[in-house]
C-alpha cells in the first residue's frame, strides 16, 4: 500500500514539476515578448544607412571631451553619463526620427539605444563605436 501511494505521490510531483516549468517558460516568453533587439550596423552599413535616410540623426553619446577630439558629420552630442542632460535632451527628440547611435566602442551607446527603444524611439547602434569607424577610415570633424 506504501508503494502505491508513494509511486502516485512521485507521479503527482514529475506532473507539478512539469507544470511550473510550462508556466516558467511562459512568462519567460511573455516578458521577452515585444522588445526588440537593438539593430547593430557595422561602420560601413552604418555610413550607408544614414546617407540613404532622409529621416536620420546621429546622435554622439560620449563625453564633450571625447566628441570636440573628433565626431562623426552632423552628429548631436548627448552625454550618456551625464544621465540629467541625457534624459532632458531625450525629451527633445521627435520619436518620428530614426537615431544612429554611436561611442567610443559600443557600450553607452548600446545602452542608450535600449533606453531610448524602451521609450518609443527607432535606434541603430553601430558596432565598434568610433574606433572601428576610424578603422574605416571615415570621415569625421573637429
Amino acid at each position: 500500500m506504501n508503494l502505491i501511494k508513494y509511486y502516485f505521490c512521485e507521479k503527482k510531483m514529475k506532473t507539478g514539476i512539469k507544470i511550473i516549468s510550462v508556466i516558467t517558460m511562459f512568462c519567460i516568453f511573455c516578458a521577452c515578448k515585444g522588445q526588440e533587439e537593438i539593430k547593430a550596423l557595422t561602420p560601413e552599413e552604418f555610413n550607408n544607412a544614414i546617407s540613404n535616410d532622409s529621416l536620420a540623426v546621429i546622435l554622439d553619446v560620449r563625453q564633450p571631451s571625447e566628441y570636440y577630439e573628433g565626431h562623426l558629420p552632423n552628429a548631436i552630442l548627448l552625454n550618456y553619463l551625464d544621465s540629467e542632460a541625457f534624459e532632458e535632451g531625450l525629451n527633445n527628440l521627435d520619436k518620428n526620427k530614426n537615431y544612429y547611435i554611436y561611442c567610443r566602442s559600443g557600450r553607452r551607446s548600446h545602452n542608450a539605444a535600449v533606453m531610448m527603444q524602451k521609450q518609443g524611439f527607432k535606434v541603430y547602434d553601430m558596432k565598434g563605436g568610433i574606433l572601428g569607424w576610424n578603422k574605416y577610415n571615415l570621415p569625421t570633424v573637429k
